[in-house]
């Protein structure tokens, strides 16, 4: 039984070129604590739609409310921010006066240790920006494959980047959950970025879908697994799905997880023109018309009565030169 709350509708209005988006946000408390630190949100603009994660710390309310404050800081940002700005501006003004919004208000001594997490991607139609501090993540889910898109700003993750500690053996070290970045821990912080185009799909091909999450998740959940899910179910399904498996699994920590499905593929590098239409024509040629099957029809049965008649000439003029 999901005991969470499930935010927004399945699908989505925001338009690409190719389709819709279609996409589910869920939150869930888990099964061992009675606050929910972990905020999911859909920030839609005139131009574009955002879908933002964060996991927020600080002990008592000092991490519910740094997830608030950061939603509702972004939210208005955006909201206000000019539709000419570059997707990638927009947001990471957005993380800066999220993080600018924290530090304020942890002067006050009662939240001075708060801080949240975060991890977002911004979709206009044709670009998908996606930022992360901390250690909330974003996957790429592509037919039943996953790839990790955020890097975690993390004590075991600076030990991998060392060589010291094994990618696999980082979720079960003792400290694998030791923050070293997040809005709220200094004034300027390093925010990772990066910037994906939706390219057509191949014909009968099977479309990406990304997904945003916090730590609550993935730590029960491995990236295979949910890739299987994602790839095999709606939005919908699978993000109620990913939350039932992490809360069987113990749920020991708010479980969050948006799951967005857009019309075609994701790729690092940005399509032109010319891929755009050869996409199109690809389908077109693949479908046959009605014209094209009469035309067919109509070449068959020239080329069966030319071999009738070749067949007819060939046996009278056996008959003449025998």
């Amino acid at each position: 039984m999901l005991r969470g709350q499930m935010q927004g509708e399945s699908r989505r209005s925001a338009r690409s070129p190719e389709g819709s988006l279609e996409a589910s946000c869920f939150t869930d408390v888990g099964c061992e604590r009675t606050l929910n630190e972990d905020r999911v949100e859909t920030i839609r603009d005139s131009s574009a739609v955002t879908w933002l994660v964060c996991d927020g710390m600080g002990g008592a309310a000092g991490g519910e409310f740094a997830a608030q404050l950061a939603v509702d800081a972004m939210a208005r940002f955006i909201q206000q921010s000019s539709q000419n700005e570059p997707n990638i501006d927009v947001l990471g003004a957005a993380f800066r006066e999220a993080n600018r919004i924290i530090l304020l208000r942890r002067k006050n001594p009662e939240f001075q240790g708060m801080g949240t997490t975060a991890v977002a991607m911004r979709f206009d139609g044709r670009e998908a920006v996606i930022l992360s501090i901390g250690d909330s993540r974003a996957y790429l889910v592509r037919d039943g494959a996953v790839q990790q898109l955020t890097v975690d700003d993390t004590y075991v993750q600076s030990l991998v980047d060392e060589g010291k500690l094994m990618a696999e053996d980082a979720l079960s070290h003792p400290e694998a959950h030791v923050l070293t970045r997040c809005l709220g821990s200094e004034p300027s912080p390093n925010v990772h970025s990066q910037r994906l185009w939706l390219w057509p799909a191949d014909v009968g091909g099977e479309t990406d879908a990304v997904v945003l999450c916090s730590d609550g998740l993935y730590s029960l959940v491995p990236d295979i697994e949910i890739g299987s899910i994602v790839s095999s179910l709606s939005p919908r399904d699978a993000g109620a799905k990913l939350i039932e498996l992490a809360r069987e699994r113990g749920g020991y920590d708010n479980i969050s997880v948006a799951v967005i499905r857009v019309p075609g593929v994701l790729r690092t590098s940005q399509p032109s023109e010319d891929s755009k239409i050869s996409a199109v024509s690809a389908t077109r040629a693949n479908a046959p018309t009605g014209r094209g099957i009469f035309k067919h029809i109509v070449f068959l049965a020239i080329m069966t009565g030319l071999a009738a008649g070749v067949t007819i000439a060939g046996a009278l003029a056996f008959q003449f030169l025998r």
